[in-house]
């Protein structure tokens, strides 16, 4: 499947790129339409993603819950579960629910013209027919408290006009979405009257996490009911490389499994053997391509979205403004310095986070806020997970020396001083310096700044990218506006870029 780039409001344009990987969302989707007026009732679909309909809760605001979260000394012993993990199941499987999402969709329905002469012109008639249509989606979340929250997809339940979360014993609850975070694919969602003996799960640590640890994924595949699967980790830290609807192919870290994971498990946990939840399962391969290779989002990115979701309904990322590449043996050889794996910073975007810390291009990032950084790719997200306006350590070498200084974190979005273009992207001119060594003239080139996780570049373009040509022209600001225009009214070009040492084009 192929996911199709985000679209600004306003805009009628895309970017085109060539995909490698069949990339599949694991949610089921059955349309159930439901007539609401017209003559013509349609027929309700089958599938399991019908939901029943709701059992109340208890009356009154949600009540203390004395049931806790699994703890540590309830999960089964090694020997337990020397020839079975049923042990285990038992323990976390009530902390799983499935998920039903509707979409109410609201159609005028086609007429005959001689109807519409008479209802437009001689004011006969009442208003035009309309017909409702329900589209339902089916997935799987788990109880993050036993007071109701639960985590989940954000394609799970986006768009959605109602929600129902189905408990392990096929209680079903009105619930609905506190709010999601579409760049990390990840959702909030709260059951409106909780029953007193909901369990929550227990977190784990998505950073150890180790390749080859055994994994349980549990969810509700194809809406055959609880299905548990078992597998190991079999990579971490996975990029995809495409842009699966709205998440930001910037912030793709994933745990790689071979626990089979289908249609329906979207949103749903992945354990370890402690009975911790350390993933949240979100994409397959399509398995016309491969078998059983799944991704689920690292819990301690979840973690940290999520509670930001609550506190304050949105989410906000730092925001550093430099743009580079993986450091390579190959680069330091040039430099000639040691290598050391990092992220080599080619340009610093001024009036800056970087800029101010007084980060220089050539520099190699190996650490920030106390995170390492052993790539380009590895940057951006320990970025985004530190607070505008928070204070951390940034430490790099500059000619084969470690330097450490602080740098105060921006706020994406604002912490760029260029010009606002189009497709969601900030950029700046490229000073003399730069301009010469990419073989342009002054007042040619512009860099990549800031990118718009929900706009149609994001995913193909990214901040430190440098535009070259555009038409067979150099880029500049000025025909990059014009261009915009043209764009908007179903027009194609190729734009070409720099990224790191790479050049190529995109279609636009």
């Amino acid at each position: 499947m192929r996911a199709r780039p985000g679209q600004l409001p306003g805009h009628r344009f895309a970017v085109g790129v060539t995909l490698l990987l069949a990339v599949a969302r694991c949610t089921r989707s059955d349309a159930v339409p439901a007539p609401a007026t017209g003559p013509a009732p349609i027929q309700a679909g089958p599938g399991p993603a019908q939901a029943a309909p709701l059992v109340p809760g208890p009356a009154g605001p949600p009540v203390a819950v004395p049931a806790p979260a699994a703890s540590l000394a309830d999960v089964p012993s090694p020997g337990e579960m020397r020839y079975s993990v049923a042990p285990l199941v038992d323990q976390v499987k009530a902390s799983v629910v499935t998920i039903l999402s509707t979409k109410i969709i609201r159609r005028v329905l086609r007429e005959d013209p001689w109807s519409a002469m008479l209802r437009e012109q001689l004011g006969l008639g009442g208003p035009q027919a309309t017909q409702e249509q329900r589209s339902q989606s089916l997935g799987s979340g788990f109880l993050l408290e036993a007071s109701g929250v639960v985590l989940t997809n954000n394609h799970v339940v986006a768009g959605a006009d109602e929600v129902v979360v189905r408990l392990s014993d096929d209680r079903q609850l009105a619930a609905h979405v506190v709010g999601s975070d579409p760049a990390t694919d990840v959702a909030v969602v709260q059951i409106e009257k909780p029953p007193a003996d909901l369990r929550a799960v227990t977190l784990g640590d998505s950073d150890r996490v180790r390749v080859g640890d055994y994994v349980l994924a549990i969810g509700n595949p194809l809406g055959l009911g609880q299905t548990v699967t078992m597998g190991i980790v079999s990579a971490k830290n996975r990029a995809i490389g495409e842009k699966l609807g709205d998440l930001d192919p910037r912030y793709q870290d994933f745990i790689q499994t071979d626990a089979a994971i289908n249609q329906g498990n979207s949103g749903g946990p992945l354990f370890n053997f402690k009975g911790q939840v350390v993933g949240i399962n979100s994409a397959i391969i399509n398995p016309g391509v491969a078998m059983n290779v799944g991704f689920a989002i690292p819990i301690n990115l979840a973690r940290q979205i999520s509670e930001q979701i609550r506190q304050t309904g949105t989410v906000a990322r730092g925001y550093l403004g430099v743009g580079g590449e993986d450091f390579t043996p190959a680069r330091a050889a040039e430099l000639k310095v040691p290598f050391v794996p990092g992220a080599l910073v080619n340009v610093v975007g001024r009036g800056t986070p970087a800029e101010a810390a007084g980060l220089r291009p050539n520099d190699v990032i190996v650490e920030i806020g106390g995170r390492p950084i052993d790539s380009y790719r590895h940057l951006p997200i320990a970025v985004a997970s530190l607070r505008p306006g928070e204070k951390a350590n940034v430490a790099f070498l500059r000619g084969g020396r470690r330097i450490e200084t602080p740098v105060l974190i921006g706020a994406q979005g604002a912490g760029s001083t260029g010009a606002h273009l189009f497709l969601g992207i900030d950029v700046r001119g490229l000073d003399a310096r730069e301009a010469r060594a990419l073989g342009l003239g002054v007042g040619q080139g512009l860099a990549v700044t800031a990118v718009d996780p929900r706009g149609p570049a994001s995913g193909v373009l990214e901040e430190g990218d440098v535009l070259l040509q555009v038409e067979g022209q150099p880029v500049t600001l000025d025909r990059m506006r014009g261009l915009e225009g043209r764009l908007g009214q179903g027009a194609h070009t190729v734009l070409f870029i720099q990224r790191g040492s790479t050049r190529f084009g995109i279609r636009l």
